[in-house]
C-alpha cells in the first residue's frame, strides 16, 4: 500500500488521466483529480472511497492560475509524492490553418503547463523529498510526419527538449522525471481521431501497429511503475509505448 502518497493527476477526466486515476486508486494511492469539469470528476470517481481521491477542479490552460492551483493543492494534500500531467489537446491543423492563438492553445495546456507544474511542485514543502516522481506525456507526433501535426507535435517535442536539463536538476531535490511518448491510444481523443478513419485507414493503422494500438491502461500502468519505488533508479528517460511501430520493418 502507498499510504499517504499523494499523486496529482491532470486531465484526470477521460482517457490516459481517467485510467491512471483509477489504477492509482487502486494500487492505494491518493490521488488529486483535476480537470475543468466538476460534474465529470463527481460521477466517474463516485464509486471509489472518498479517502482515497480530492477533485480539484481547474482550467491549466490558464497559466497564470497556475500557481495557485499548486498552493490549494499544497494546502488541502500537503506535499506530492507523483505528478502526471495528462491534460493537452490534439489539434489537427493543416498548415493554411496555423495561426498564432491556435499555436498558443496547444503549447500552453500541452507544453506551458506542464513545465510549469512541475516548477511549482518542486518547491520546497511541495513535494515528497528523495521519494518523488513526475511524469509528463508526449507523442509520437514528434518523432514522425504526420499531416496536420505539425503544431501538435512541436508542442510535444518542446516538452521533450524541457525533460534533460529540468531532470538534472531535479534529481538534486530528489524528484526523477520522465516522459512517456505513446504512440495511437484507443481512448479519448485518440478514440475519437480512430472514430473518424475510413476502413482503409483503419487497416493501414493496424499493419503499422505490429503489437496492436495502445489502450489507456497499456500507458497508465506505465505511469503507476514510474511513480512507483521500482523504479527508483530511473530519471530523464524518454519511454516510447506504441507497439511495435517506429521499429517495424517498412
Amino acid at each position: 500500500m502507498n499510504v499517504d502518497r499523494w499523486v496529482v493527476v491532470t486531465g484526470a477526466s477521460s482517457g490516459i488521466g481517467k485510467k491512471t486515476a483509477e489504477i492509482l486508486i487502486n494500487t492505494g494511492y491518493k490521488v488529486v483529480v483535476t480537470s475543468r469539469s466538476e460534474e465529470k470528476l463527481n460521477e466517474l470517481f463516485e464509486e471509489f472511497d472518498s479517502d482515497f481521491y480530492k477533485i480539484i477542479c481547474w482550467d491549466l490552460s490558464n497559466l497564470d492560475s497556475i500557481k495557485d492551483y499548486s498552493n490549494i493543492v499544497n494546502k488541502e494534500v500537503g506535499a506530492i509524492s507523483g505528478l502526471v500531467h495528462c491534460a493537452g489537446i490534439q489539434s489537427i491543423l493543416p498548415m493554411h490553418l496555423i495561426n498564432q492563438k491556435k499555436i498558443l492553445d496547444n503549447f500552453n495546456i500541452n507544453t506551458f503547463a506542464g513545465m510549469l507544474l512541475v516548477s511549482n511542485f518542486s518547491k520546497k514543502g511541495y513535494f515528497t523529498e528523495n521519494k518523488s516522481s513526475f511524469i509528463l506525456i508526449s507523442s509520437l507526433s514528434a518523432h514522425e510526419g504526420a499531416l496536420g501535426r505539425s503544431v501538435y507535435g512541436s508542442s510535444k517535442g518542446a516538452l521533450e527538449g524541457f525533460l534533460l536539463p529540468a531532470a538534472c536538476e531535479l534529481m538534486y531535490k530528489g524528484i526523477r522525471l520522465n516522459v512517456i511518448i505513446p504512440g495511437v491510444v484507443n481512448a479519448g481523443q485518440g478514440k475519437d481521431y480512430i472514430s473518424r478513419l475510413s476502413e482503409n485507414q483503419l487497416e493501414e493503422l493496424s499493419r503499422s501497429y505490429p503489437l496492436g494500438t495502445n489502450d489507456d491502461v497499456d500507458i497508465a500502468n506505465m505511469i503507476e511503475y514510474l511513480l512507483s519505488d521500482k523504479s527508483n533508479k530511473i530519471t530523464g528517460q524518454k519511454i516510447i509505448i506504441d507497439g511495435g511501430h517506429m521499429v517495424r520493418k517498412i
